[in-house]
């Protein structure tokens, strides 16, 4: 079937017709109609071979470019990506792809087409069309005059030219890069059309001819759908800042002291309302399998993207804002007032503003005239502002706890933050008591006020600082296998960090198996949405913390997972510097991330087999040389008689933990072993020094011993008895050598050259006018001169003192010192007695040593 069609170059119209061929796997035009034309190609960057029906290679040969063309099919538009070949008679055809995507609805008899608008756009105008009744619902009835500012189909427009065209300011040793083409597959193919179509259709992008390009890609939405995604990071690194301020959150706050009613707005498409400027597009470009194209207007994730939104939104408002009658902050919109009627009024001022600038908004995030909301990660209520609890709550939430590990992470938490803390001594007395060695674990009144007081001190001031955005900011994050933790530091009027707030929070399932490298990620990603608005904008650089050195490389460019695009998109927002701390340096966020409340942190995935398929050993004679050393040890008749008479256990561990066994006292189900050094070195021997063991290390020893015996201080003992084993200390490989340090030997400025000499020999060179080897002389201190003699290895004292005689006394005379290694041509005692006539000084290397004599080496 053929269909009439209309081929949109430069601007006119070509008329032709189309071959529809369910056959062919492709969208063609013929390479003939295109020269005719003068429509513009493109080189595609793999070329494409064309096979016949019955599988021989075409003998056109293989197809080499491409065009990106309109074509009008009666009323209907549409973007076609169209390979450039010959095709005989035919003009254009149509292949299945093309079928699939448009699914035209086809009439067999009259011989048409009509094709189904199943783009995005018309998906959102249907939607749109489905929900004007719910929106009028959704909207007071005193803004309905303003509905069409709520409505998605109105907001897909063009923006309109103005002075806040985005800018993008290279450094001025940037140097434009290329970048990969990422592979698709077929969803994302068809997902690439759609995107280029509407987006060419809109004029949000344009083809290019840009030398720097950045990678485009998928990543999956929530939904099933897909993202669009450009990976601007290699632009934004070359990219000079905007360092336009964002407004000061304090300030912003100030201005509510007396409202009592609020209406928040939410734009739509906030960055897609920011053309980009004229002759900076460019820069921007990015590559696909269609192409190269350069957006027109602003995407999410260039750097100064927030700074220029701020700018435009600071401009249009200014004379509201001046009457301070509403808070910005980038797309989020705060009316407030002491009364509904006055509220009313500076809405519809708002409204108008944003009816005059081609603005739109989302009914779905807009709040009208309430009295208590949230804004900038603060709640706002009549007469009262204070911090939301979520970012509180992860010292809050802490539970209490129950063993005195679970307590020393507390106090080791809060211990780091004490000098906040008046009186801090007295006030965590009551728990540090709990700490100390053979104190019995009580957990009383006395103790859990203590705890609660230290809480509710973390969370109120002088322990918090109130961030000062002019300020820089400190975000130190940590994940462990179940949570992720965060705190955001900034220096006090004294110089020291102090924290601004906590946060910690589980993992999921799901998220619990990420690669540590992701765990950690998503710690930052939670930072810094839980304090975005201190971060994003900030003019100073945000320092972060974190103990996985791997992301501090995360800018340099690599392919990310669709997990890390999506989340480089977030942080491509803001200006960040990611800095490794070990583990011990950053002990808050450590903390935050392992609260005991969020359970022990799963093993690592290993291969579970069952008992049967193990061979063990039982020790007889191990374990009753056991039971006789017990029935003599003081702890464990101590706690035998405790348990007998059923008195409270006079240690720190309960006396539930100590169960009797086969006549064998076991503690937490593992065999106590008595304070015995030949007994705990014969355990060491069994499951250390054994062929079947191979001599692990520190930890996988306490862990293999662990599993059966328990001693108080065993991993001390295992350590000492590790660091005493002669094959493991023989075999061990130094991961931290010493580099012992560089001791040039002095020069002395004052000498004439070749007065301070050194020599060496080459040796075994080929043969060479019957010579095999050099003679290498440099002046030591002075020109630093090189002087090459030939001569034979089995050359002697003797003979060296003769060539140096010819080739270097008689041009610059006896030298003061020579350094040399101990070979026998220096060493022997002719050359030594030789030197000591002379007055000179023989200075011979170490043995085995050459960097004496590293200069002439």
């Amino acid at each position: 079937m053929r269909i009439p069609v209309q081929v949109k170059v430069y601007g006119q119209t070509v008329l032709s017709n189309a071959l529809i061929d369910s056959g062919a796997e492709g969208k063609f035009i013929d390479s003939k109609f295109v020269a005719k034309h003068r429509i513009p190609v493109r080189k595609l960057v793999k070329s494409i071979p064309v096979h016949n029906v019955d599988g021989t290679p075409n003998q056109n040969g293989t197809i080499t470019h491409y065009t990106l063309r309109p074509l009008l099919f009666g009323n209907k538009l549409t973007m076609a990506f169209l390979l450039v070949t010959s095709l005989g008679k035919e003009d254009i055809i149509l292949g299945l792809p093309w079928l699939k995507q448009r699914n035209p609805l086809i009439n067999w008899k009259e011989g048409t087409i009509s094709i189904r608008r199943t783009t995005t756009a018309t998906s959102l105008a249907q939607r749109t069309t489905k929900t004007i009744k719910p929106l009028k619902d959704s909207i007071p009835a005193h803004y309905h005059n303003f509905i069409h500012l709520f409505e998605k189909k109105a907001a897909e427009r063009f923006p309109i030219e103005r002075p806040y065209d985005h800018a993008i300011d290279l450094k001025p040793d940037f140097i434009p890069r290329d970048c990969k083409l990422y592979s698709m597959t077929p969803q994302e193919e068809v997902a690439l059309d759609e995107f280029l179509t509407e987006n060419l259709r809109k004029g949000y992008i344009r083809p290019s001819k840009s030398p720097m390009a950045s990678p485009f890609f998928f990543v999956d939405k929530k939904d099933g759908t897909l993202r669009p995604c450009q990976d601007y990071r290699a632009l934004n690194e070359g990219t000079i800042k905007n360092a336009y301020p964002l407004p000061l959150i304090g300030d912003l706050m100030d201005k509510l002291r007396n409202a009592k009613y609020f209406t928040k707005l939410d734009l739509r498409s906030g960055y897609n309302n920011i053309r980009i400027k004229e002759g900076d597009q460019h820069k921007a470009a990015f590559k696909t399998i269609r192409g190269l194209f350069k957006p027109t207007v602003m995407f999410f994730g260039l750097c100064n993207s927030p700074a220029t939104f701020q700018m435009f939104m600071n401009d249009i408002f200014r004379v509201i804002i001046t009457e301070e009658a509403i808070l910005i902050y980038m797309d989020d919109i705060l009316i407030f007032s002491d009364n509904l009627e006055d509220l009313r009024r500076k809405t519809n001022r708002v409204l108008n503003v944003l009816r005059e600038n081609d603005l739109f908004l989302k009914p779905e995030k807009c709040i009208f005239e309430v009295q208590e909301v949230e804004f900038l990660g603060m709640i706002i209520r009549p007469n009262n502002i204070h911090m939301d609890p979520v970012k509180l709550a992860g010292i809050q939430q802490w539970p209490e706890p129950h063993t005195v590990k679970q307590l020393r992470s507390f106090l080791g938490f809060c211990n780091f933050y004490r000098r906040f803390i008046p009186n801090y001594s007295s006030i965590a007395y009551p728990l540090n008591e709990l700490t100390r060695t053979n104190e019995p674990w009580k957990w009383n009144e006395l103790r859990t006020n203590a705890f609660t007081t230290l809480k509710n001190l973390f969370s109120s001031q002088p322990a918090l600082l109130i961030p000062d955005k002019n300020k820089p900011f400190i975000l130190e994050t940590d994940a462990s296998k179940v949570a992720s933790g965060a705190v955001l530091y900034q220096a006090n009027s004294n110089g020291d960090l102090q924290p601004c707030g906590f946060i910690s929070e589980a993992f999921g399932p799901a998220q619990q198996r990420y690669e540590v490298y992701d765990r950690e990620l998503l710690g930052i990603i939670r930072g810094l949405t839980a304090w975005r608005h201190y971060l994003l904008g900030a003019p100073h650089t945000t320092i972060i913390w974190c103990d996985h050195k791997n992301l501090s490389y995360f800018w340099a460019a690599r392919r990310l997972t669709p997990r890390q695009s999506r989340w480089n998109l977030f942080l491509s927002q803001f200006d960040i510097s990611i800095t490794h701390k070990p583990g011990k340096d950053i002990p808050g966020a450590d903390s935050l991330s392992r609260r005991s409340d969020y359970g022990t942190e799963p093993d690592e995935e290993r291969t579970l087999l069952p008992d049967a398929l193990f061979i063990g050993r039982i020790d007889v004679d191990l374990h009753n040389r056991i039971k006789d050393a017990q029935t003599t040890d003081q702890l464990a008749n101590t706690i035998l008689r405790a348990k007998t008479l059923n008195i409270p256990s006079p240690f720190k561990f309960s006396l539930d933990d100590w169960t009797i066994d086969s006549n064998l006292l076991l503690f937490r189900k593992h065999i106590y072993i008595p304070d015995n050094k030949d007994l705990k070195q014969q355990i060491l021997h069994l499951f250390h020094d054994l062929p079947s063991f191979g001599h692990p290390g520190i930890f996988k020893t306490t862990s293999l011993i662990r599993q059966h015996y328990w001693w108080p201080g065993l991993t001390i003992f295992v350590k000492n008895f590790i660091n005493g084993c002669t094959a493991c200390q023989q075999m061990k490989i130094n991961t931290h050598p010493t580099t012992p340090p560089l001791t040039p030997i002095p020069a002395d400025p004052s000498a004439l050259p070749f007065q301070s000499v050194s020599i060496d020999f080459i040796t075994d060179l080929p043969l060479s006018n019957s010579f095999d080897s050099l003679m290498v002389i440099v002046d030591h201190d002075s020109s630093k001169g090189i002087v090459l003699c030939p001569c034979n290895k089995t050359i002697d004292a003797l003979g060296t003192a003769l060539l140096y005689h010819q080739n270097v006394y008689r041009r610059f005379g006896l030298p003061k010192r020579i350094i040399s290694d101990r070979g026998p041509q220096f060493a022997s005692h002719v050359f030594q007695t030789l030197c000591s006539h002379l007055g000179i000084k023989s200075k011979l290397s170490t043995a085995y040593h050459p960097q004496t004599d590293g200069q002439t080496e």
